[in-house]
């Protein structure tokens, strides 16, 4: 099969991840589901500038390797959970950016304060229990902070967002790190107001609309 779009896309996300300041180093991974079911999937200890699309590794919805030199993303068990849990998903992006993983440390959860925050992210990000790295335990853990929003934050780890596309789950990574960053902003300056549930709801249903037009403009 030919997997050449899904690892251009992969590796794309990773860049402009480092680019957005969302991770340092190799810490942090990215999947996308493949047009035939099997994923796409950063290699382990891996530098995102210096890497090429090849590198990427493609992987059956269990982990076994189909294409790859190179052993796939530590995390995989995350991604293949989150997969079979939320078939809506098709793009998986772990960050170790600085203010979600400053919640992560306090065990913050974002409430809905901001229109994008709902909008994108859900009715809220849970932090997820903590777990080793690398573990079945944390891939459920992280499954359950999700829940059917589209970022959980990693307790003492960092974060992770999804999407329906590669765009999407980044653009969900780029708001959750800019509604950390206010939250946090927030709560130094004594208060935080968060949306009503209703209004919450309302924003949830416009986000596609909203993403759609994003997306298309030219």
């Amino acid at each position: 099969m030919n997997y050449e779009n899904e690892r251009n896309i992969v590796l794309n996300a990773c860049r402009e991840m480092v680019k957005g300041n969302l991770t340092v180093g190799s810490w942090g991974n990215i999947s996308i589901k493949c047009h035939d079911g099997n994923i796409a999937i950063t290699p382990s200890g891996t530098n995102y500038e210096k890497s090429k699309p090849e590198d990427m590794v493609i992987t059956d919805i269990n982990g076994s390797v189909i294409e790859g030199k190179l052993a796939p993303s530590s995390e995989r068990l995350m991604h293949y959970a989150i997969y079979k849990k939320r078939p809506d998903v098709n793009a998986i992006v772990h960050t170790h950016s600085v203010y979600s993983s400053v919640l992560s440390v306090t065990d913050d959860k974002i409430p809905p304060i901001t229109e994008d925050t709902a909008m994108i992210l859900g009715n809220g990000v849970n932090v997820s229990e903590y777990a080793i790295t690398g573990t079945q335990e944390l891939a459920d853990k992280v499954v359950k902070g999700l829940d059917t929003n589209n970022a959980t934050i990693m307790k003492n780890h960092g974060a992770v967002t999804v999407g329906s596309d590669m765009e999407r789950a980044v653009i969900a990574a780029q708001v959750l790190e800019k509604s950390a960053h206010i939250f946090i902003l927030a709560k130094l300056c004594g208060k935080v107001n968060v949306l009503p549930e209703k209004d919450v709801k309302e924003l949830r249903n416009m986000s596609e609309g909203y993403l759609n037009q994003w997306k298309n403009w030219k």
